[in-house]
Parts: structure tokens; C-alpha cells; sequence
């Protein structure tokens, strides 16, 4: 048997090599059939869509916003941990004795700027110590109409010379920047966040005993025009305001003090924001704070679970409305597949199956790229075949885009899929 099926394949191959220079010829052998793309936009596919709001208040994001532009504000705020008010002189030492503070240097990280703002500023003012997580724009205003504890020209102090002399690089690193007042900016990384240092006597930040060193500040931005940036918050682990104080005490049985410094972190972060943030309707948020995330589900069809080939698949939504905020506040909106359906707290998957960058002020459809997402759905029908739209960075702002839903029928979400039937190959 062996011999002729030898036999049988030089057979094939002689037959084959009869006709080198004429065109292939073997139908017994071609597929059949041709390649048939089809490209088709579902509808009303996409139904049981609902928002729900709640996911992450401002203060505990990553970021805080301030911003200023026509119609809309934001301002960050924080309050400081209290302060040490008495020393053991030395480690031998029972009895304490009281501190006082000379000075102090307050950092704030800027994790996101409009370079093209012109003039822009940071403005410090002193809010009293009673500030909570709840408190509102309304409740905050008075304190930031008085005069500022301190303010910087941020792009001034960017246009100005690196310092390099020997002592300040020891001291600073080699990437810092300085202006007459004593403001004092580091470039912190290569993703561009930098962080401003302000230089407070005693009087623009006080030590009072009764309140144990505590202080809170709000920060308000100014630039020549519309201009919003983003403050480091506690809650990306480096980036939160950090203040310094320097103090200097004298043990019992000394007449020469002693000089030492403290660090202090805010025990509450936050930003308020005018106007205040709209309850939800009929139609999809995504974004804001407290976050919004929208859930929508699809009725997969059937067919394209049958010998079908996803080439493309992209989600269509239609915002009702223009996104408030200044133009250079931009945010994006990830798509997350869920992993079971359980509502509002369903459980997501933490790869990102998609996303799209959105800009204040665009009313255009927009368009998500989902293909790795609906070919999963295609060849897996055991799949959740959902997805939550939400916001990121995630409550680090007041921004947020609303799109219209199913309830809307001419403008609903829809998904625009191109597909390929499975190519039919001959048999010999």
C-alpha cells in the first residue's frame, strides 16, 4: 500500500507540472465561491442602557481640578494634618516642651496644564480649619473673594533659566526653576508634572496652638484666558499637597534652641465646581463628580455567532449636548466589558476594550473602536455581551458628557460592524 501511494503522489505532481507556463487550472481543487464583505450598522441592538452615578466623589480622585472659563469654575481645596505642638528634647527625655514654628513650604503638584495658556497663575488662599469632604461652592466663595495668601506666575517661573550652582542642585536636583519671591518649581518627572513650592512666614501661614498647626488652603487658577489645570491629589500616592514646617525648640537645660522640620499631608482633598453637577435623565452621563458610568447592553445577534469573521466593529454615540468646560479640559471615556450582568454593580473587566478622547464644546457623533471586543463576543458565546462607559481620569473632574439613549429612537447608540463569511474551500 505503501508503493502506491508513492505511486499516487508523483502521479499528482507530474499532473500538475504538465502546464508550468499556462495559468493554474485545477478545479477540482480551487475554492469555491467568492469573498462577500458586509458592512452593516445595528440599530436597535443596544437596549436595557441606564446611567447611575455615585462610583467616586471628587475627593477621592487622583486629581483635582481648578478651572476658569466662561460659565464654569472649579477650585481645589485641603485641609492639613495636624501638627506636633511639644518635643522630647532627646530620646532620654520624659518631660516635652513646646515647639515654635519659624516658616514653612508648601508643594503642590500640577499633573496637567494648558501649555498654551499665557499668564498662567496659581493663586493660595487661606480657608479656616472646619473645612470638611461636603462642602459646596456656595459654602467656600466668600473665602476665595479676599485677598490671596500667596501667588505664583506659573509661566513666568517656566521661562526662567535652570539654577544650577553646586548648592541648589544638592539640594533641589537639576531640573528646578525659581523667581525673586522665593517660588520654587521642580520638574518632577518626564511626563510633564512639575511641582511649585511656596516659601510662608508665619503670618500668611500661622501656628496656632489651639488648632495644633492646622491649616487649609483653596487654590484658584488665572490665566490671560480660559484656562483649567489639574492638582495632584493624596490619592496618586505622590502627587498631594505636602507642607514643611520648620520650627526650632530649646531643651530645659540649654539656652541655644534647636532646629528641626515636619512634614504634613492633607487629611482631606477635594475641589468644588459652579455650576453644580445635573441629576440624571433619560439620556447616558459619563463623567462628572460624584462619577457617572453608564451601562448598555447588546442583543448580540445570533448570526454572527455562524461562520462569520468580525473585520471591524465600532460603537456609535450621539451627544445631546456640547461638554462645558474649558477647551484645553479634555478627558476620555474607556469602554469596560462586564463580566456578569449584575446592574449597576456589576463586576468589570480590567482591560479596556476601547476609548476615545472627548474636548469641551464638540457636539460631533462620536466613534469608539470595539473590534477585539465584538470578535470575543463572536467566537465565545458564553460571554456577558455588555460594556460600562465611563470616565477617566475618574471624578477628577467636573466634566461630563451626556449621549442620547435607546429611549431616544432616531439618535440611540448603534454599532457598525463589518463582517466576512467564512471562506468555502473546494474538496479534491
Amino acid at each position: 500500500m505503501r508503493r502506491f501511494a508513492t505511486i499516487g503522489l508523483v502521479a499528482v505532481a507530474a499532473a500538475c507540472t504538465e502546464q508550468t507556463t499556462a495559468p493554474g487550472d485545477c478545479p477540482d481543487f480551487c475554492p469555491g465561491g467568492q469573498i462577500v464583505i458586509h458592512d452593516t450598522i445595528f440599530t436597535a441592538i443596544i437596549g436595557r442602557d441606564s446611567s447611575f452615578r455615585g462610583y467616586l466623589q471628587p475627593y477621592q480622585a487622583e486629581a483635582m481640578a481648578a478651572t476658569e472659563a466662561p460659565g464654569v469654575q472649579s477650585r481645589p481645596y485641603f485641609l492639613l494634618d495636624k501638627m506636633i505642638t511639644r518635643v522630647r528634647p532627646s530620646g532620654t527625655d520624659t518631660a516635652t516642651v513646646p515647639i515654635f514654628a519659624d516658616s514653612s513650604r508648601l508643594r503642590i503638584t500640577i499633573v496637567r496644564r494648558d501649555k498654551n495658556a499665557a499668564n498662567l497663575q496659581l493663586k493660595l488662599y487661606a480657608l479656616p480649619v472646619t473645612v470638611d469632604s461636603l462642602e459646596t461652592f456656595a459654602s467656600l466663595d466668600t473665602y476665595f473673594q479676599g485677598p490671596a495668601v500667596d501667588s505664583v506666575n506659573v509661566s513666568d517661573l517656566l521661562a526662567r533659566p535652570l539654577i544650577g550652582d553646586t548648592a541648589t542642585v544638592r539640594a533641589w536636583g537639576d531640573s528646578i526653576r525659581t523667581d525673586s519671591a522665593g517660588h520654587v518649581l521642580v520638574v518632577a518627572r518626564s511626563d510633564s508634572a512639575f511641582q511649585i513650592y511656596f516659601s510662608l512666614d508665619t503670618l500668611q501661614a500661622p501656628f496656632v496652638v489651639a488648632d495644633s498647626g492646622q491649616l487649609a488652603f483653596g487654590v484658584r487658577v488665572a490665566s490671560d484666558s480660559a484656562v483649567s489645570v489639574r492638582l495632584g491629589a493624596n490619592e496618586s500616592v505622590s502627587n498631594g499637597p505636602v507642607i514643611e514646617w520648620f520650627y526650632h525648640f530649646t531643651p530645659p537645660d540649654s539656652v541655644t534652641p534647636k532646629i528641626d522640620s515636619t512634614l504634613r499631608v492633607p487629611s482631606i482633598d477635594n475641589f468644588v465646581f459652579d455650576p453644580p453637577v445635573q441629576p440624571l435623565d433619560s439620556n447616558l452621563a459619563v463623567g462628572g463628580a460624584p462619577s457617572a458610568r453608564s451601562l448598555l447592553r447588546v442583543n448580540f445577534p445570533e448570526f454572527l455567532h455562524d461562520s462569520l469573521d468580525v473585520v471591524r466593529a465600532t460603537l456609535i454615540l450621539v451627544p445631546s449636548g456640547p461638554v462645558a468646560g474649558a477647551p484645553s479640559d479634555s478627558f476620555s471615556i474607556v469602554v469596560r466589558p462586564l463580566l456578569t450582568d449584575l446592574g449597576a454593580k456589576s463586576p468589570m473587566s480590567t482591560e479596556v476594550a476601547g476609548s476615545v478622547r472627548i474636548h469641551p464644546g464638540v457636539v460631533d457623533t462620536v466613534k469608539i473602536e470595539l473590534t477585539d471586543l465584538v470578535r470575543s463576543w463572536s467566537i465565545d458565546t458564553s460571554l456577558t455581551t455588555a460594556f460600562i462607559l465611563g470616565h477617566s481620569p475618574e471624578a477628577a473632574s467636573f466634566t461630563e458628557i451626556r449621549f442620547f439613549s435607546s429611549r431616544t429612537p432616531a439618535f440611540r447608540p448603534a454599532l457598525h460592524v463589518t463582517y466576512v463569511k467564512r471562506f468555502p474551500f473546494g474538496e479534491p
